[in-house]
């Protein structure tokens, strides 16, 4: 009867029990996670907006390669600043530039090639190179300057020293006879002139100290090296942080192009201006004059410190390495030329051909200037590197004016996907700040309790009654009178510090949120068996709680962003967030308002960003009600 009965429990109905374990290994589980998503996907509205965010995030990342117009680059010449241009307009080119009516338009900004409204080439960060040649003659002889064939030599030599295909506008030159021809190429960091100054391995002694009258300080500034530097044609002090600047031009030094300089530290900022130069016993007064030895006086607030040397040395931007370039060419040509002799001509020996076809044209080529157009402000090192392969891969072309411009003929289009990415980091910065704090302080708060709860709790609710658009206008304050020791000592700028700000403002309603779930789950019997186990506080909140209630948060941060993109657009409107020439939605809401006036309405200038900024945050407010429906444990396993 026994044995009877252990068989019947093993009965399966006569099916064989390995093939009904092979089916149970190929049945999966599906997690809460997995069942989400796919209830998430079969929401099409959520599915849309998930969609159209992602899109619409990696357009805001991938602006510095997509070839849209530079978005802070003015057009302020007389033909184009009298009205903002309508979406689709003609695309202007600088064939169609007038030397007397449009006199006023300057080199560079005109397009020389365009696709319709579709596509130009004129993209305005570009370094610009211009010339002056004579023109050729029309019967063919040996004017070499400015004619076809000098004019396409001298593109493909601009080509060949920068790697970059050019941009070719000319002009009437300022005299009669010569042309004025402007090469337009894609700026890269190393075509602007600038100064690098190289450590030398040097050090030197320098004391500061105070001597004059209280009400008329006088800062004197020895420094001592060991060498004899000379006499000196100028100096300079930059003491805006603790980090200073001691430049020192000399008179005549062989191994110094722009001088030479010293960096120190001092223990604070002296007040009053630099007034005398001490350079190892000799005086300098503040415009280089050699000063009388000084009779010994008293010395106020004196400091040491070390100055470390640095010697200024000019970097070959392109306008050298063009110039080099020419002298080779003409050199090489002047070389392979024949002396002339009597009764032969020249222009039919092949050797002067060649040498005209070879560099014959450059004679007569001048660089005159060389000037860098920066369309951009100070990006990041990987922005930097996605422009440079922008410039790469598309050169000076550019979409037209698709949603018109602004009064400044700046590209509505492109500061609206740059504004964008101003958006996203402030959000990205107050959901991060949400994220860490508020989860931590919350679920700390609700898992220890009693007065330890309460205390934190009141803290919320006084920092709840602080008003804090007084609270950002306080700190944008404060951190413009320190801004340059912040930045050049710390390395903290005022749209760092902006984000911080907005997202210390964020945490506290998720804190409160992640406190009541807390207070709901540390009761559960899977919190008690983790106690009973002895697992710490830490493990408790970070393993157990914390994981339980991401579900919330989530949802609840899909919402929190609309409003951080909104107070971000907010200040930047009053003129406390972000700052020109940057650019975000706010400062695009105040160039809408601009534009609305009794006479005439550039609603382009209004709808295109109202537009992008609706969709936006009508996406993110569809894709939080379906994630609050996806991640729902009630409706698991229901559609």
């Amino acid at each position: 009867m026994a044995r009877k009965t252990i068989e019947s429990r093993w009965d399966f109905g006569g099916r064989d029990h390995g093939a009904l374990l092979r089916e149970s290994r190929s049945l999966r589980g599906e997690s809460l996670w997995q069942d989400a998503w796919r209830r998430l996907r079969r929401n099409r509205a959520a599915a849309w907006s998930l969609a159209f965010l992602v899109l619409f995030g990696l357009t805001a990342f991938l602006a510095p390669i997509l070839p849209l117009p530079s978005p802070v680059a003015m057009d302020l010449s007389a033909a184009e600043a009298l009205a903002p241009r309508w979406p689709w307009a003609h695309t202007r080119l600088a064939a169609e530039w007038d030397p007397v009516e449009d006199a006023d338009v300057a080199p560079g900004v005109l397009p020389t090639r365009a696709l319709g409204n579709l596509a130009n080439d004129g993209w305005r960060h570009q370094a610009l190179l211009q010339f002056h040649a004579p023109e050729s003659g029309g019967d063919g002889a040996l004017r070499p300057g400015g004619g076809l064939d000098g004019l396409a030599a001298l593109a493909a030599l601009v080509r060949r020293v920068s790697g970059r295909v050019p941009r070719v506008e000319t002009r009437p030159g300022p005299r009669a006879g010569v042309l004025e021809h402007t090469l337009c190429v894609p700026l890269h960091r190393d075509d602007a002139q600038r100064v690098d100054y190289l450590p030398t391995g040097v050090e030197g002694e320098l004391l500061v100290w105070h001597s004059g009258e209280q009400d008329a300080e006088r800062v004197t500034y020895d420094l001592s090296v060991p060498y004899d530097p000379g006499a000196v044609q100028r100096w300079s002090v930059d003491q805006r942080t603790r980090r200073g600047q001691l430049y020192v031009t000399p008179l005549g030094r062989a191994d110094s192009v722009s001088g030479y300089q010293y960096t120190f530290t001092l223990q604070h900022v002296p007040r009053g201006e630099p007034a005398v130069l001490v350079l190892n016993g000799e005086r300098y007064g503040p415009e280089g004059e050699r000063l009388a030895p000084a009779p010994p006086g008293p010395k106020r607030d004196l400091q040491t410190t070390a100055a470390r040397e640095h010697i200024g040395e000019v970097h070959p931007d392109l306008g050298r390495r063009v110039e080099a370039a020419l002298g080779e060419t003409l050199e090489e040509a002047l070389q392979e030329t024949p002396q002339e002799t009597p009764g032969e001509d020249l222009e039919k020996t092949g050797e002067t051909r060649r040498a005209v076809r070879r560099g014959g044209w450059a004679a007569g080529v001048e660089l005159v200037t060389l000037s860098a157009q920066d369309g951009y402000w100070e990006l990041n090192a990987l922005d930097r590197w996605m422009l440079g392969l922008r410039a790469r891969v598309f050169g000076s072309w550019q979409t037209g004016n698709w949603m018109g411009t602004d009064e400044n003929g700046r590209d509505i289009a492109a500061r609206i996907v740059w504004g964008s990415r101003t958006s996203i980091l402030v959000a990205l910065a107050a959901t991060a700040c949400s994220l860490i704090i508020g989860v931590v302080y919350g679920a700390l708060s609700g898992l220890l309790g009693g007065r330890v709860d309460n205390v934190m709790m009141r803290v919320v609710d006084i920092l709840y009654s602080v008003p804090f658009i007084f609270v950002v206008i306080f700190v944008i304050t404060i951190v413009n009178e320190y801004r340059t020791e912040l930045e050049d000592t710390y390395g903290i700028d005022r749209e760092l510090i902006f984000f911080v700000v907005i997202g210390a403002i964020y945490w506290l309603t998720m804190a409160r949120v992640v406190r009541g779930q807390v207070l709901s789950l540390k009761n559960s019997e899977f919190i008690e068996a983790t106690r009973v186990l002895g697992a710490s506080t830490a493990r408790i909140l970070f393993a157990h709680l914390v994981p339980n209630v991401l579900s919330i948060v989530i949802v609840y941060l899909t919402l929190t962003i609309p409003a951080v993109m909104l107070f971000e657009a907010f200040l930047s409107f009053l003129g406390l967030g972000i700052e020109p020439p940057k650019v975000s939605w706010g400062l695009l809401a105040v160039d809408g308002t601009k534009a609305l006036n009794p006479l005439q309405y550039y609603w382009w200038l209004v709808v295109f960003p109202a537009l992008a900024m609706g969709s936006t945050l009508l996406t993110l407010n569809v894709l939080g009600d379906g994630l609050r429906d996806a991640l729902d444990p009630k409706l698991r396993g229901k559609d």
